[in-house]
């Protein structure tokens, strides 16, 4: 009894230490970042003094929080979970009333593996990641988090090369939208990218298709009758060799094609986007201009516009939803007046004063954007070529800590749309006001 004690005790003390071993053989990296802040806002999202916002003040918080489990410098996990909480919010998944107790208000919004083939340069990130297209202002046809793999190597001090497949969909469903067994039901998007890299010029090629099964492509809530398939090809360039003066620019071409009831329906649009940008000893200054196809008359076989899948584009927080705070929504202009928040249909120019500051720890950033549709104005669009906007952003950033920072947003802005006012729908400027802090660790 005591032999077999005295090994039953070795035995335990050797799995702690392997186990001991194999915890410390993991080194375990947390970052991340917590955002809050209060907002007063009037005509925020319908534009319209008639009709009474649902709430002129609220208080939010957004915590992101990255877990790397680092083995060593070519291999890692990443677990990113995310909460959001609206304060006095009582709904289960979101927990910002008394109690704050709110049910599955956690999200998984990353776990991925990434890790680089031995003795080489190829990397290979697979499982829930952020994938995004190259863009100056964000892409307009891809750019989110995403069930992927994606595989990339520098072949080169010039060249690499980089593919991905995403799926979007995985669902079945019938021609009524309940569920159901049988196939047609996926979304699938690939791509490779190129990018090539001289000395102060760096240009990336790319191309990307996606094929949607007709069971998941809905028009007003009826389906297509056939797949679709989507293609898009594009480039993005960033010179650098007139710094402290350089440039950024975007152009994409997409086309795609489907059949809706007897009809058979295609899209082909383009996108392209310019940036100038001087650096100044207190501040940097940017002009810009985007410019995307619209909505063709409804007479036109061709809906022509760039055909989106998981947009991410942004200008300002009315005109595609750029926020100085991670707990951003979607545009508080575009999407009111039917646009969306892709950039489509629009065209824009502006500039952008940043990183302003002649007081220590204190900067500011001024956006001033001009829209106008690009829409016919005989198609099914709102805001077309006879509509415009105008809009106003400011940002006052005092950093408290060298990682914490209290923010104030100041936006303003003023469109027209045509097809609302003729129907005795009266657009009024929109004002909003926020105060917060922003931790980043």
């Amino acid at each position: 009894m005591k032999t077999r004690f005295i090994i039953q005790c070795a035995m335990a003390l050797a799995l702690c230490m392997a186990l001991a071993t194999g915890a410390s053989a993991t080194e375990l990296k947390v970052r991340g970042n917590l955002d809050m802040y209060g907002m007063w806002s009037a005509n925020l999202m319908d534009h319209n003094s008639d009709v009474p916002d649902g709430d002129n003040y609220f208080t939010t918080q957004r915590m992101r929080t990255y877990f790397d489990y680092v083995a060593n410098e070519n291999l890692k996990a990443v677990l990113g979970l995310e909460i959001d909480n609206v304060w006095g919010d009582n709904t289960d998944n979101i927990g910002g009333d008394w109690g704050t107790d709110g049910k599955g208000n956690i999200e998984v919004k990353h776990a991925y593996l990434n890790f680089t083939l031995p003795d080489t340069t190829v990397n290979v990130q697979a499982g829930l990641q952020y994938v995004a297209l190259p863009s100056v202002f964000g892409n307009p046809v891809f750019d989110d988090d995403a069930a992927a793999i994606t595989v990339s190597a520098q072949i080169n001090d010039m060249f690499g090369l980089a593919v991905g497949y995403t799926r979007g969909v995985d669902g079945d469903y019938n021609t009524e939208g309940s569920p159901e067994v049988g196939g047609k039901d996926d979304v699938d998007m690939a791509f490779i990218a190129a990018p090539v890299k001289l000395e102060g010029l760096e240009v990336t090629p790319y191309f990307a298709y996606a094929l949607l099964g007709q069971n998941t492509l809905h028009l007003d809530s009826l389906m297509a009758t056939d797949d679709a398939s989507a293609w898009i090809l594009g480039a993005n360039a960033q010179l650098s060799m007139f710094k402290p003066l350089t440039f950024a620019a975007d152009f994409i071409y997409g086309q795609a094609d489907f059949e809706y009831e007897n009809y058979d329906i295609d899209s082909n649009g383009w996108y392209a986007a310019l940036a100038a940008s001087y650096e100044f000893d207190v501040l940097t200054a940017t002009l810009f201009s985007t410019y995307a196809t619209g909505f063709s008359d409804t007479s036109d076989d061709d809906l022509g516009v760039l055909p989106v899948l998981a947009e991410g584009w942004g200008l300002s927080p009315y005109i595609g939803g750029v926020r100085a705070f991670s707990t951003t929504y979607d545009s508080f202009a575009t999407d009111a007046l039917g646009v969306g928040s892709d950039g489509t249909g629009l065209w824009t120019v502006g500039l952008v004063l940043d990183n302003i500051s002649f007081v220590d720890k204190l900067s500011h950033k001024l956006v001033l954007a001009y829209a106008k549709g690009t829409s016919d104005e005989d198609s099914v669009a709102l805001f077309t070529e006879e509509d415009s906007g105008f809009e106003a952003y400011l940002v006052n950033k005092y950093m408290i800590y060298e990682n914490l920072a209290a923010i104030n947003e100041l936006g303003y802005f003023s469109g027209s749309s045509e097809k609302l006012e003729d129907a005795d729908y009266d657009l009024d400027a929109s004002y909003f006001a926020t105060i917060g802090f922003a931790y980043k660790f």
